[in-house]
């Protein structure tokens, strides 16, 4: 019968082992530090079993044997296995919390087995007793511990956890059995202490194969889980209370079971005290930690409702005050108004003198738009150089007072670390509730206003009006539009030819690139509906590209197909010019097509040249470094005067269509044309006037000397085919010459 009881005790170890091996190699990396230590334990036990079958076999009697070192040791590797789990889930204060409570378990376990072996342990020896007591000491232990692990990790799936801890349960008590018949010289084995081995082996290895550690998603389990942990020392303690006295009551005293039980209870005490210990100083760090976590928030709030430089309100909280005023205007049937407040040209502050000279400029312009406004309403920064008034009950007088008192106070020079600083002002205003009923309404409206009055002439603040918004979607329409039409390339040149003004008749010598855009519908769209817009987006950039691209190649293959030296004229944009690298790009262009470079001329417009004159003087220094020709494009239109040109290393002026619509009927008009034209002489500049559309305006022309003109009256724009006859006439009328 014994020889049955080992053959299936055998198997069942190995099947244990088996399973725990396998729960290991599928488990996920992070779980196998803690699965290593199941295999060792399962490992040790099966050794146990093997010298055991082999001790029988040699018919040893000796006790404690071999086999006796590695049965204890799979509770022991089971409860480190636990700890290390808890390790890698938990902070270092709660698995010493934890290890402590393991403690105090495995002490009651261990007096309670001590006080049921002690009355028949008078035959053996010390280090039998510990032996005897090691064996369900440390299962027993190893069976609680796994479920006290439970309110810690909270795992999601309970079946493997219960079906170890039952494991160990079942064959911690029939190693307790065990050794009780052994004390009493009665049969070790019986019906339910053999299978219940096997079936405790078979539980342990499947309870460790489906064994991991996945934390439960249900916030109410958590909660039931903490309250658990709580209540861990007062169950330890209530445990070992009871266990003593259920054995007490039952074997008896012995002479050393009150030492046994009074040192337990006295080091469960302790061991409950240092757990609550090292738990009250992990509530403290947490405690500060959470105390700096709301110092961090409040901070965190102020800091996300006032603006960091100036301490005004931000952004956020400008449209929650504008919120709370629409509301109480509501209620009361009063107005309020929203000033967007806005400084012209102050990036150029920050790129001449640094970011900290920008932001003191920023802190005394707030310093004075608060003095204005201190009694009128609320002012804060939206962000970079722009600010927000909110104002009630003001009339539209009151408000335009209101305005010129801002934009007067804005406009007083600042000295800063030695630097005189005068920027104007603009400002959008809007109204509740006659233009937004909203506050995101009235901001968006209020920013309409203000982008038209920075473009106005008459006065730096502007109301809004549904104009505005309906140019402003129009814009938004034009750059979508614009963008697809870059994309899908629905744009085209045409060609405007330049006669020059000799004592025969004019003769072409120059042709300007003028872009056209045909959309997809079929429509011409006006450049001057476009243009201006592309400049302002910046779109402009791509288009120039394409049209310089475009342009040298009709006019490479024009020139070599015709066998003239006709030159080309491209107008660069204000943003192009201010583009470093298109000097470089242009002299690319040239040597690409193999073309002269004087037979190229750059118009460039008055703003891009007076805007910034000591870049625009570097920028046209490089063009002139190239060879090509520059000339001055809408002369007399803008900010620029002759006496500023003598500086500029131009070649050419083209005079302003403008002038010449009243030439020569007007006195004054034909005046100003022949002074601009003799000046430019003296100065060693030729000129080209545009808009020539009468025989009476070509004759004027001729009469003072001008050098070439341009206008519909000898050639619109036209497509590069059309340039070939007007070259052919022109040599023709040179030849009869």
């Amino acid at each position: 019968m014994l020889w049955l009881d080992n053959v299936h005790w055998f198997v069942t170890n190995a099947a244990c082992l088996i399973l725990a091996l396998l729960g290991y190699y599928r488990s996920h990396l992070s779980h196998r530090p803690c699965k290593r230590w199941f295999v060792f334990g399962t490992l040790a036990y099966f050794t146990g079993g093997v010298l055991w079958i082999f001790e029988v076999l040699t018919k040893q009697t000796n006790f404690p044997a071999q086999s006796d070192i590695f049965y204890p040791l799979m509770g022991v590797c089971l409860i480190i296995g636990f700890i290390t789990a808890l390790r890698s889930q938990l902070s270092a204060a709660k698995t010493w919390a934890f290890s402590i409570d393991t403690i105090s378990f495995s002490i009651a376990v261990l007096s309670y087995i001590l006080i049921l072996y002690l009355p028949q342990s008078s035959e053996v020896s010390p280090l039998q007793l510990a032996v005897l007591s090691a064996y369900p000491a440390s299962l027993l232990s190893a069976a609680l511990v796994s479920l006290l692990l439970i309110p810690y990790l909270r795992p999601a799936w309970m079946m493997p956890w219960l079906m170890l801890s039952a494991g160990l349960t079942l064959l911690g008590a029939c190693w307790m059995q065990w050794n009780l018949n052994a004390l009493n010289h009665v049969p070790q084995t019986s019906l339910w202490t053999n299978y219940g081995f096997s079936a405790a082996d078979l539980l342990i290895g499947s309870g460790l194969y489906g064994w991991q550690v996945r934390i439960a998603k249900r916030v109410s389990y958590h909660r039931q889980c903490r309250r658990v942990r709580g209540l861990i020392p007062a169950i330890t303690f209530i445990f070992s209370m009871c266990t003593l006295a259920l054995i007490w009551w039952q074997s008896g005293p012995h002479p050393y079971a009150y030492y046994i039980a009074i040192g337990s209870v006295m080091m469960i005490l302790v061991f409950s005290a240092l757990r609550q210990s090292i738990l009250l100083r992990e509530s403290e760090k947490l405690l500060l930690a959470e105390n700096l976590l709301a110092e961090k928030e409040r901070q965190f709030q102020q800091l996300s409702r006032n603006d960091p430089l100036t301490r005004l309100p931000n952004r956020l909280a400008i449209h929650t005050l504008l919120e709370h005023a629409i509301i109480t205007a509501a209620d009361a049937s009063d107005t309020v108004a929203l000033l967007m407040i806005d400084l012209k040209h102050f990036q150029s502050i920050n790129d001449s003198f640094g970011h900290h000279t920008g932001d003191l400029y920023l802190l005394e312009i707030a310093q004075r738009l608060q003095y204005i406004t201190h009694e009128s309403g609320e002012l804060g920064r939206v962000h970079g150089d722009k600010f927000a008034l909110i104002t009630s009950r003001k009339t539209d007088a009151e408000l335009v007072h209101l305005a010129n008192n801002l934009c007067r106070i804005v406009h007083k020079p600042v000295l800063i670390e030695g630097h005189e600083l005068i920027l104007d002002a603009y400002i959008g205003i809007s109204l509740f509730p006659r233009d937004a009923e909203d506050a995101e309404q009235l901001a968006r409206n209020a920013n309409t206003a203000l982008a038209h009055a920075k473009h106005g002439t008459q006065h730096p603040y502007l109301f809004y009006c549904k104009e505005h918004t309906r140019l402003a979607q129009n814009r938004f329409k034009l750059d979508v539009q614009l963008r697809k039409a870059i994309k899908k390339q629905e744009f085209f040149l045409q060609f405007q030819p330049i006669f020059s003004l000799g004592k025969q008749q004019p003769v072409i010598c120059n042709i300007e690139a003028l872009i056209r855009w045909k959309t997809n519908k079929g429509e011409v769209v006006s450049p001057a509906e476009f243009i201006p817009y592309a400049e302002q987006s910046g779109l402009i950039l791509p288009m120039g590209e394409w049209i310089i691209a475009e342009a040298f190649k009709h006019w490479a293959k024009l020139v070599k197909d015709s066998g003239h030296e006709v030159g080309l004229s491209i107008n660069i944009s204000p943003r192009q010019f201010r583009d470093h690298s298109l000097p470089l790009r242009i002299a690319g262009q040239l040597q690409r097509y193999h073309l002269p470079a004087r037979l190229l001329t750059l118009e460039i417009t008055e703003s891009a040249v007076f805007e910034h004159e000591e870049q625009a003087l570097e920028t046209l220094k490089q063009f002139k470094a190239i060879g090509v020709r520059l000339s001055l494009d809408d002369f007399g239109v803008g900010n620029s005067s002759l006496f500023k040109l003598k500086h500029l290393p131009l070649d050419e002026l083209k005079i302003d269509r403008a002038f010449m619509i009243d030439v020569p009927e007007s006195s004054a008009d034909s005046e100003i044309v022949s002074t601009i034209i003799k000046t430019a002489g003296i100065l060693g500049l030729s000129v080209v006037v545009e808009g020539i559309e009468t025989e009476a305006q070509l004759e004027f022309l001729r009469k003072i000397g001008c050098d070439c003109i341009q206008g519909f009256l000898l050639g619109r724009p036209m497509d590069i085919q059309g340039i070939p006859p007007l070259l052919v006439a022109a040599k023709t009328q040179t030849l009869s010459a």
